[in-house]
């Protein structure tokens, strides 16, 4: 039998972490990968281009434009040609996108506290400076 590393416990924790989220979104008809696009939208003032959502997901342009235009869709996004840079599509938050943001919050704040719960908060300190250094040294190892 294998041993389970921490690549395992990683994966296994995403895997759950994306089914709950999911679950919880599907009422607003959104996955945990758009509800992303919503939060990192909403950090930068409410819009963005697409390019610049690829890169700050480190994923490719079909992989945007399949999620945003799902979004659109939905109404949860609106999309435009930049007048600057014609060849660069901006995405926008919409009012309906905007209405679900605290209902957004709470349910990754629940998320959280469903996640560490029994946890001290110094062993919440720690594991996120591990899992810190966890990230910082997979990105160093994808520049170099």
């Amino acid at each position: 039998m294998p041993v389970k590393g921490i690549g395992y416990f990683i994966k296994t924790i995403d895997d759950k972490l994306k089914v709950r989220a999911d679950a919880a979104l599907k009422e607003h008809n959104l996955t945990l990968a758009q509800s992303r696009v919503l939060m990192l939208l909403d950090e930068r003032g409410g819009q963005a281009t697409q390019k610049e959502l690829e890169d700050l997901f480190d994923v490719s342009h079909p992989t945007v434009v399949g999620i945003v235009s799902r979004m659109e869709q939905n109404g949860y996004v609106e999309t435009w040609l930049d007048p600057k840079v014609q060849r660069s599509k901006m995405v926008r938050l919409t009012p309906k996108a905007r209405a679900i943001d605290a209902e957004m919050s709470a349910m990754i704040r629940e998320q959280e506290e469903s996640m560490l719960r029994g946890l001290t908060g110094e062993q919440i300190g720690q594991l996120e400076r591990l899992l810190d250094a966890v990230c910082r040294n997979l990105t160093e190892e994808t520049i170099t």
